[in-house]
């Protein structure tokens, strides 16, 4: 699977020119361009081809593959996907923030939150994901992310904040813990480091327990349609919208415990609708 997390970073990019405007971190990504299109239909195909790998657990996935039923690895990573309306379901929004840790942050995935779902109309609870991170010092944290794969940035900063608010609380995240320590994944070929372990069977206090909490926010920018390459007229239009959404940003009060880190990654689209149909053509075939 290494060759589709090269081929996304070839896909997504960090934007680095932006500057800093205080606050929490921000750290906003865009597509390139081929043919003057925005590569959306190119970010719908590694949607689609990471479905397995996103919805599965290792162990179901290593199966299947030495199995080698290619239709049954879809069929089942499919039938984890909410049946929800496609403007009421944020599993595709989870799997792009899936993508992003693994490729640009090196943050391994503990549990595979969406074989938890307790209906198939039902969203995930908590959390929208459950990874751990080492820096390069060996400090070991607990990644819990947050999504929100909107078309409006406003409306999309305000619900996401409001849920890291609801979500960092002592109550829930030991709620949140309990849930995950019983299904964490020791098979996938990822040593788990036994810090985790103690964060979440509560050998740790919570106060000591080192959080990360990426939230990932889509936003449909008009923006895009102006360009047709990544040129420096694009990298200056793109650098003036992303210091003022993270002006947006700023204006939120969030606020957090001191052991909770929250970073916000910011991914302009062209059409969050059209990408949502699209995927949603193809759980037709598999259902």
């Amino acid at each position: 699977m290494k060759k589709l997390y090269k081929r996304f970073s070839k896909l997504v990019f960090s934007f680095d020119d932006a500057e800093d405007v205080g606050g929490v971190d921000k750290h906003p990504y865009h597509l390139n361009y081929e043919s003057g299109q925005y590569r959306e239909n190119d970010l719908v195909k590694i949607i689609r081809g990471a479905l397995p790998k996103f919805a599965l657990t290792p162990e179901e996935y290593k199966k299947l593959v030495d199995d080698d039923d290619l239709d049954e690895i879809y069929r089942l990573a499919f039938s984890r996907i909410s049946q929800a309306k496609k403007n009421m379901k944020g599993d595709y929004g989870e799997l792009l923030l899936f993508l992003i840790l693994k490729s640009f942050y090196g943050a391994d995935r503990l549990v595979t939150k969406v074989r938890l779902r307790s209906s198939v109309k039902d969203q995930i609870k908590g959390f929208d994901c459950a990874h751990f991170g080492i820096d390069e010092l060996g400090n070991v944290s607990l990644w819990l992310g947050e999504v929100k794969f909107y078309k409006s940035f406003s409306n999309a900063v305000t619900d996401i904040v409001e849920e890291i608010h609801q979500h960092v609380t002592g109550d829930y995240l030991k709620n949140e813990f309990s849930i995950l320590c019983p299904n964490i994944e020791y098979n996938n070929n990822v040593e788990i480091p036994e810090e985790i372990i103690d964060y979440l069977d509560g050998t740790v206090t919570l106060d000591d327990v080192k959080i990360v909490i990426p939230a990932l926010v889509t936003y449909e920018s008009a923006l895009l349609k102006k360009y047709s390459e990544v040129d420096e007229d694009f990298k200056e239009a793109i650098k003036e919208q992303f210091e003022d959404k993270f002006r947006t940003i700023n204006r939120k009060k969030i606020e957090i415990p001191k052991n909770v880190e929250v970073f916000f990654i910011l991914l302009p689209l062209n059409d969050v609708t059209s990408i949502k149909t699209k995927l949603e053509m193809f759980e037709e075939v598999y259902k």
